[in-house]
């Protein structure tokens, strides 16, 4: 299907060139291919704290981030289609916009002309939406989960008390607990009032372990600097939705996303001037729910495809 591409399984890394980035620093972009290389391509990416790693694989049998989504025989068929994503550029002032020249200047480097979506959750929406506002027709479909145009200031404010968090005790001993500590303020907003309330009712203990869990989760695999980048630049993340032209754009949102609520999604499809859809799932698990609704997402993933292979097969008997 794309005879002059580079596709090939595995990971590799490549260095950023002009015209995409021009201030002459080295950047490196560091890739993962996955399943059919023969398949439609889908460009997938996650939160800050996602990889490369989207699913397991024949050369890295470890869970991806997505692993209940995408795989052989899941939602996104591995057997069938190729799936490619990024570790995020993590320079000092790095921008959404930045993130997307970098998928663009890799598709170049792989001679891929076209991919069948780009797929964005959280973050990697975020991105989506730039690559949209800069690029046409280079996905038949941009599809983006808990994502929107710009941060609202609620949640703007949360960042900015995580990121001051971490900055007051950069180079101290207690630089890794101060980590945790703002993951853990994120990890409560990420989820559902109902949920946490719920799940934790009758006793304070398991929530406290839990968040202690999800924290050192964090700080094992995330540097301060990294995680302070890659906050600031979803605090100045902002795209003119009236700029995106040619695209075909998917939104997914959900009931009880704090972070970015469905109303906020539903703002940005009417602001656009391209084709859009908006679909809503209804969960307790609030921003996480993209990641823990495996049954829900699946079949919206189906319906989407379908939809997409209908609309080519009538333009193809036309």
């Amino acid at each position: 299907m794309y005879p002059y591409s580079l596709l090939k399984e595995g990971v590799g890394k490549t260095q950023l060139t002009a015209p995409y980035f021009i201030d002459n620093k080295y950047y490196e972009i560091c890739f993962e291919i996955n399943g059919n290389i023969n398949g439609p391509i889908y460009f997938i990416l996650g939160g800050i704290s996602a990889s490369k790693h989207v699913a397991s694989s024949s050369f890295n049998f470890k869970k991806g981030w997505w692993g209940n989504i995408v795989g052989e025989n899941k939602a996104i068929n591995l057997n069938k289609c190729c799936v490619i994503s990024i570790d995020y550029l993590d320079f000092e002032g790095v921008t959404t916009f930045d993130q997307a020249k970098a998928i663009i200047f890799l598709l170049d480097y792989l001679k891929i002309k076209k991919i069948n979506s780009f797929i964005g959750y959280s973050y990697g929406g975020m991105v989506a939406l730039s690559f949209a506002s800069i690029s046409q027709k280079l996905a038949n479909k941009i599809i983006i989960l808990g994502a929107a145009s710009e941060s609202l200031p609620q949640s703007y404010a949360l960042r900015c008390i995580q990121q001051k968090i971490v900055e007051l005790s950069i180079g101290t001993k207690n630089e890794k607990e101060a980590l945790e500590t703002a993951r853990k303020l994120g990890i409560i907003t990420y989820r559902s009032t109902e949920e946490l309330n719920t799940r934790f009712l009758n006793d304070t203990n398991p929530i406290v372990n839990y968040l202690d869990k999800k924290g050192k989760e964090f700080s094992s695999n995330f540097s301060s600097q990294k995680f302070l980048t890659l906050s600031k630049s979803i605090n100045n993340h902002k795209v003119n939705p009236f700029i995106i032209k040619e695209n075909d754009i998917i939104f997914i949102g959900c009931t009880s996303d704090q972070i970015t609520p469905f109303t906020q999604i539903q703002k940005l499809s009417y602001e656009l001037n391209v084709k859009n859809k908006v679909y809503e799932i209804d969960s307790i698990y609030g921003h996480d729910a993209y990641l823990n609704e495996t049954l829900k997402i699946s079949n919206l993933f189906q319906t989407i495809f379908q939809e997409q292979k209908n609309l080519k097969e009538e333009k193809n008997a036309n």
